[in-house]
């Protein structure tokens, strides 16, 4: 299911909900049969009649009050109808009048035993002893009228007793079927879609004969059926699966401008079960959202009742799974698969390059080393080592990031000078000429890991040189609290959306021509080794690209003491 707020509830079962649309019905029938019956008495001049006109419209009068007021009570307009028609037979010495006033009174008293909650045998010791009153009343003392009186007080007894019967297992069915329904921890909902039907049996009609291929090409006409479905009742699951506090807000129509067209499949899927004359249909409900506006999948089936052979579409249930936990694992593990594929390709080939030029290199220098002159020599060695170098940089990224998983990534606290440190660095890539490092102001000594210092600027200058431009510059300053160390280079922006997605395992921002992709670690494993050492790493653009390491200032005591 998907959010839609109407704004009004239901109420659970009670023997109440009936006596409102009763006195409803009563009313509907007094009506005319109080005029009827008024002009009845006005051509037969026969008091008994008259009696039974005056009681039909004070059983309308009784009907508006308890209607107006909300306080509708179907025993008091019951009692109404008794007494007028007992009345009205005793005025009038009409046997077949008696007779139907002795039924009426015996299923006025039935029907009230069925509406009382409480004070059922004494309502039944009362109203036994008025049907016997009644019948002396009319027929007089003698055997006959004790006889019937009997008979009748008899038959008022069997028929109470046998629809209170009918009355407590049809509310023990109800009250069992809303204890499962309110208690179950599957979302439940039940909905009337016997608009629906009428409205597909009108396209129907109309020579409509691909239901769903029809609704796709006019969403007008499905978002009008969406409309059409009636959710009568909802559970306490579905409305946490919703992130509703009140289940009673989701009572009411659907609301078509709420749905959203990716959940359109689901609701087409209903349609259509009701088009080829189905029971039930479970299909998946996918990227829908809650109320909060969170995302969900659901599993949903929809089941309909039968009656008397045909669907009941007024008592739809429809059921919902929430697989919203489990779909997003899965798409997490497809993503994670994927980034680890990338991240084996990328690694196999990040180190073939170097790994490739030490193995040629060298072996040259083994075969033929007296071929080279010194010169010579002292540069393979060099591109040896540059290369080997870059092996060790990817290899200790892979182990910062495998022990930072596995939570045994731990850093060594030392005095450190980062000026120096970013000279060291420079010095070690041999591109000490190439960039300018210089600091702002007096900067103090920090507290951090030295190798893991030079570990951080190293990522940071080698992304510099892979996708920024030059010219790079390294600057050294105090900001606050804190020590920057900041990695300026003149490359492009990157845009808001990848900025923080950049220090994200394996991702890769940009790809420069010719250059190969990186394995996508480094920015995640120094940002990683810049907060276990209480600092930060974070990215900024102010017309230069700005990586800048943040290590905080050592405090007094900490000065003091290794002073």
């Amino acid at each position: 299911m998907l959010p839609f707020v109407p704004g009004r509830g239901a109420a659970p079962l009670d023997i109440a909900d009936v006596q409102g649309p009763f006195a409803r019905v009563v009313l509907a029938i007094a009506i005319p049969a109080g005029a009827a019956t008024l002009l009845g008495a006005y051509f037969s001049q026969d008091i008994g009649v008259l009696v039974l006109a005056v009681t039909a419209w004070v059983t309308v009068a009784v009907s508006m009050v308890t209607i107006a007021a909300r306080r509708e009570n179907a025993v008091l307009v019951m009692g109404t109808v008794g007494a007028g028609v007992s009345v009205a037979a005793w005025l009038t010495d009409v046997a077949e009048l008696q007779s139907f006033a002795s039924l009426v009174v015996v299923f006025v008293g039935a029907a009230a035993v069925v509406f009382m909650q409480g004070r059922t045998f004494g309502f039944l010791a009362i109203h036994t002893g008025f049907l016997f009153a009644v019948h002396v009343l009319w027929l007089g003392w003698g055997f006959s009228a004790v006889l019937q009186g009997l008979l009748t007080t008899v038959a008022f007894l069997m028929c109470s007793l046998g629809m209170r019967w009918v009355r407590d297992r049809s509310m023990d069915s109800a009250s069992r079927f809303l204890n499962l329904f309110e208690r179950a921890p599957v979302s439940l909902w039940e909905e009337d879609f016997s608009a629906v039907g009428t409205w597909l049996e009108g396209l129907r009609d109309q020579g409509v004969t691909d239901l769903a291929g029809h609704l796709r090409e006019h969403p007008d006409l499905f978002r009008h059926g969406l409309g059409l479905v009636e959710v009568v009742r909802v559970n306490q699951a579905a409305a946490r699966f919703l992130e509703v506090d009140d289940p009673e807000l989701l009572v009411g129509p659907l609301k078509p401008e709420t749905f959203p067209d990716d959940a359109m499949p689901s609701m087409i899927a209903q349609f259509e079960a009701i088009w080829n004359g189905e029971d039930h249909v479970t299909v998946e409900v996918r990227h829908g959202y809650t109320v909060q506006g969170n995302p969900l999948w659901g599993l949903l089936h929809w089941a309909v009742p039968r009656r008397f052979g045909k669907p009941d579409l007024t008592r739809v249930i429809v059921s919902v799974v929430d697989v919203t936990e489990m779909n997003m694992a899965r798409e997490t593990l497809e993503q994670s698969l994927k980034s680890k594929d990338e991240l084996i390709a990328t690694v196999s080939h990040e180190l073939r390059t170097p790994l490739t030029t030490v193995v040629g290199l060298s072996t040259e220098l083994s075969d033929a080393y007296d071929d080279f002159g010194k010169d010579e020599a002292q540069d393979l060695l060099r591109m040896i080592a540059d290369q080997s170098v870059e092996v060790a940089t990817i290899v200790e990224d892979l182990l910062v990031a495998a022990r930072a998983e596995s939570g045994s990534l731990k850093v060594s606290v030392e005095p450190v000078d980062l000026h120096l440190e970013a000279k060291t660095t420079l010095r070690g890539l041999d591109i000490e000429e190439e960039v300018d490092c210089h600091t702002v102001g007096v900067v103090p000594t920090v507290y951090a890991d030295s190798g893991r210092v030079r570990q951080i600027l190293r990522n940071l200058l080698v992304n510099a040189r892979r996708y920024g431009a030059t010219p790079i510059r390294i600057v050294v300053l105090e900001a606050g609290d804190a020590v920057n160390v900041e990695v300026r280079d003149h490359g492009a922006e990157i845009s808001p959306e990848e900025q923080q997605m950049i220090f994200d395992r394996y991702y890769r921002a940009r790809q420069t021509p010719g250059v190969t992709a990186s394995v996508g670690l480094g920015l995640t494993v120094s940002r990683e080794l810049a907060r276990l050492m209480g600092g930060d790493l974070t990215y900024h653009h102010d017309g230069e690209s700005v990586f800048t390491l943040s290590l905080p200032r050592p405090k007094a005591t900490e000065s003091a003491a290794s002073a």
